[in-house]
C-alpha cells in the first residue's frame, strides 16, 4: 500500500524492537505501540523510503514521534 503526507494510520505491528523501547529513534514522552494513531508527517525517498509519523496525546502533545522504515512497520489508513 502507498502512503501518502498527512495520512492517517493505525499501527498494527513494529518490526523493531528498539522502536518499542524509546531508544533515542524519536522524540516525545512515549514510545511507539500497537494501536497508536498517527500522522504521516514526512516522507523520505533517498536514501531509502521512510515516514516520519507523530502521535500526539488528546492536547496535542507529541506522545511519539519516529521514522520507520517500511521494512520496520505494518499499518492501515484510518
Amino acid at each position: 500500500m502507498e502512503f501518502n503526507q498527512y495520512d492517517v494510520v493505525k499501527v498494527l505491528e513494529i518490526h523493531n524492537p528498539e522502536k518499542l523501547k524509546g531508544c533515542g529513534s524519536g522524540i516525545g514522552y512515549s514510545s511507539p505501540k500497537i494501536g497508536d494513531i498517527g500522522t504521516i508527517v514526512e516522507i523520505y525517498t533517498d536514501p531509502f523510503l521512510g515516514y516520519d509519523i507523530e502521535c500526539s496525546d488528546e492536547q496535542g502533545i507529541t506522545k511519539w514521534l519516529t521514522t520507520f522504515q517500511p521494512s520496520e512497520i505494518k499499518m492501515e489508513l484510518v
